[in-house]
């Protein structure tokens, strides 16, 4: 070997692959959950607003599109809410490239409280007549076997009625924005609360399989979580929320400076029981 020469490392090529297949994983996961079918509408519902229409429209049926592109890449099926939502991202789009002047203001107000709702109907729908549009996502991670079991079912009615509930509340918070306000720029009605609606479901959605199996397995000592964890999200939210309405000004510093505390504390208090929970 030259003098003063160092070989290549060996162990670069095994880390990388190793960080690909935890990327590859992570993609997967996000793939074959209902997250990546309600990504794009939840872009479409937040950004949505005045000047913002083509943003919202566009940046939803992109990643719709990507979506698609993975799942074909990765040889994963495409679930009918991923179509939907291209379907219903390409119509907004074209509506928007022939609509006037007063038709793109009527859209740049209303279509947020229209994406919403109509994902909530169609989430209510799936519910009612017994096949939650979620159950095409569980059944890609979950073997056959159990395809028919009462947990299953049961599991996928719970977390695709929580999603239908979500949805719903944000288009009720955004039309009364709209309405008693006038404006989908709202700082509560058309940002917090609909942000806060989505991380519920978020956190029921990875929460409450889990729940399930082990309230399904209790008579063999296996331990059920508690339904706190569905609200971890809550204490940083909280605090998020405080720095982001002072920075904003769109609330006044005394409420912000509470908001912060309240949130700092409760954050403070989850890593506390974390620590504990790792030591014992």
């Amino acid at each position: 070997m030259t003098p003063g020469y160092d070989a290549p490392s060996r162990e670069l090529p095994s880390y990388v692959t190793y960080r690909r297949r935890v990327l590859g994983k992570a993609l997967d996961a996000f793939l074959d959950s209902p997250l990546s079918g309600i990504v794009p509408w939840a872009l479409m519902a937040i950004l949505a607003g005045p000047g913002r229409y083509e943003i919202a429209v566009w940046g939803a049926l992109g990643f719709s599109l990507l979506v698609l592109a993975l799942d074909r890449r990765r040889n994963i099926p495409v679930h009918v809410l991923e179509a939907l939502g291209v379907a219903f991202f390409v119509v907004l789009a074209a509506v928007g490239l022939v609509a006037s002047s007063g038709q793109k203001a009527w859209l740049e107000m209303w279509s947020g409280e229209v994406t919403n709702a109509s994902l909530a109907v169609f989430a209510l729908v799936s519910v009612m007549i017994g096949r939650p549009y979620t159950t095409a996502y569980a059944r890609d991670i979950v073997p056959p076997e159990q395809w028919d079991t009462p947990l299953f079912k049961r599991t996928n009615m719970v977390v695709a009625t929580v999603w239908a509930v979500a949805f719903g509340f944000s288009a009720s918070v955004g039309f009364l924005g709209d309405v008693v306000y006038g404006s989908t720029d709202n700082f509560w009605t058309g940002w917090v609360l609909q942000l806060a609606a989505l991380f519920f479901a978020v956190a029921v959605t990875e929460f409450y399989p889990e729940y399930a199996r082990a309230k399904d397995a209790a008579h063999a000592h296996h331990t059920v979580p508690s339904w706190s964890r569905v609200f971890e999200w809550l204490p940083p939210f909280v605090l998020a929320t405080g720095v982001a309405g002072w920075l904003l000004a769109t609330v006044s510093s005394g409420a912000a400076a509470d908001l912060v505390i309240v949130g700092a504390f409760g954050t403070a208090l989850l890593r506390r029981r974390d620590l504990r929970a790792r030591v014992t």
